[in-house]
């Protein structure tokens, strides 16, 4: 275990945290928000990154930000990292003046700047989340949510890829003692609390485990959220426990400190920092998406339709007369309807009068059940249609924009990109940038919503269906990630 890493350099970093909380919450809090900051400078370039418990760094936010950091701490804004966890459970509670409040968290951390070293390395934490995006048989995709309910089990073929890998900074005090730990991983930060209080969820709790590990008050643990988009916490649906968000950000946590105790001195202290603005394309096949979920929609609709319709013979069950006739039918499928003996008494007559009434309820059940899963596919696809109607009423048209940042701490890269952008877009990532220690960074500098893979669009599930951006868009973003990390010394 390394405990003290050797100085590499003239390298000082300072770091701090701030309340995001609102001062008189609405909502009950189980447990704040935050804004960390780390602040480095090596005598002619100062960078800064910044973590938000919070769902994005919307573009307005940003604007307000890059202004106060620069005017408070001598940022440039194109040194400036913003990345949001992407937690869902603020519940309206971040304060009004958030933007005052990162400025100041950045602002105390240059103001508290000291002689640092750097040590980075790979962690690996495989069990606190999974690929959200289950692949079904007919080869579309369907998304696990709480919002709908899940397909049937014999539909399901597979799960997408994963992304275990923890990247991470270490910043030491010369003098002693760890200053910061700057940790990436890709996980959706949404599950909650047993109380359904303000939480910052998995990363919160991480990072609590962090700090109180290295340091207590002394040390900031900054989590940068990683290719989160189609990233579920495991066992997201399970309705017999309560949720495991402490337990899984705990996990995280002791993974990340056990990498941290294996931090390898960086072999320079160089910081630089590159930004560019560029245009993705914008999808423009709404219209054309939203006629074949109709299309599919009117299918499951004719099934409902009508006395002589497909569902209308032999579907004369209810609710209270489907329960007790399928668990019968569960417990003895055999012979539900009496006992045996009855049914040995009509084989001996040449009667088959239960064994006629069981074919027909097991017909009836079939139906029934036929009927709650088109029900729930029903349900599915009507979530997607208000997806898409939405997004054709917002009337938006020509290409968005995207603040792309990369920044190089030592040996450490972080490539921005302001979305929720697929895992296999942080691994695309890592796979063509020469720096061994490269990561991307979602959710960071803005907010453009879903981006999934080019092979993804295709699948018909939440992300792809939500998306405002063409396939293209990754080629367009890969290529560019990949001229500016080349472009670093």
């Amino acid at each position: 275990m390394t405990d003290r890493l050797p100085r590499t350099g003239p390298m000082r970093a300072g770091a701090a945290v701030e309340s995001i909380l609102k001062d008189e919450p609405t909502s009950a809090v189980h447990d704040a928000l935050h804004a960390r900051a780390v602040v480095f400078d090596n005598g002619s370039t100062r960078l800064a990154v910044v973590g938000l418990d919070m769902g994005n760094a919307s573009d307005e936010l940003m604007a307000a930000v890059r202004g106060l950091v620069a005017e408070q701490a001598s940022v440039p804004p194109e040194n400036l990292l913003v990345n949001a966890s992407h937690n869902h459970r603020t519940h309206g509670q971040v304060a009004d003046d958030v933007a005052v409040r990162i400025a100041r968290a950045v602002r105390r951390a240059a103001d508290g700047m000291v002689p640092v070293t750097l040590g980075v390395c790979k962690g690996r934490e495989d069990r606190v989340t999974m690929n959200r995006r289950v692949r079904l048989q007919d080869g579309t995709a369907w998304t696990i949510r709480r919002a709908n309910p899940s397909p049937p089990d014999k539909d399901v073929a597979g799960v997408g890829p994963m992304d275990p890998e923890i990247g991470l900074l270490r910043v030491d005090r010369a003098e002693g003692g760890t200053l910061a730990v700057l940790y990436n991983f890709a996980c959706h930060p949404y599950a909650g609390v047993a109380d359904g209080g303000v939480t910052a969820d998995l990363p919160g709790f991480a990072s609590r485990v962090v700090e109180g590990g290295l340091g207590g008050e002394g040390t900031v643990a900054l989590f940068v959220q990683g290719g989160a988009g189609d990233v579920t916490p495991v066992r997201y649906k399970d309705w017999d426990a309560p949720p495991h968000t402490e337990r899984l950000g705990t996990m995280l946590g002791l993974s990340v400190l056990e990498a941290a105790r294996r931090a390898v001195m960086c072999s320079d202290a160089r910081l630089q920092a590159l930004a560019e603005t560029v245009e993705l394309p914008r999808r423009t096949d709404l219209r054309d998406r939203l006629a074949a979920l109709e299309a599919q929609q009117e299918e499951i609709l004719q099934f409902f339709s009508g006395v002589n319709c497909e569902h209308g013979w032999e579907s004369s069950l209810n609710f209270k007369t489907f329960l007790p006739l399928y668990l019968k039918h569960l417990l003895d499928p055999d012979g539900p309807a009496y006992a045996s003996y009855l049914y040995l008494q009509e084989e001996k007559i040449g009667r088959g009068d239960l064994r006629n009434l069981d074919a027909a309820n097991r017909q009836r059940i079939g139906k029934y059940l036929e009927s709650i899963a088109r029900m729930e596919r029903l349900i599915r696809l009507r979530n997607r249609m208000d997806l898409i109607r939405r997004q054709i009423d917002e009337g938006e048209e020509g290409p968005l924009r995207a603040h792309v940042a990369v920044m190089r701490i030592g040996d450490f890269v972080l490539a921005g990109f302001p979305g929720e952008a697929f895992c296999r877009v942080g691994l695309n990532v890592k796979a063509q940038s020469p720096f061994e220690h490269t990561y991307l960074a979602a959710y960071t500098n803005g907010s453009l919503g879903y981006a999934p893979t080019a092979d993804e669009y295709g699948g018909d599930a939440y992300e792809d269906t939500l998306t405002r951006l063409a396939p293209e868009w990754q080629e367009v973003y890969e290529r560019t990630v990949r001229e500016m990390i080349g472009r670093l010394a």
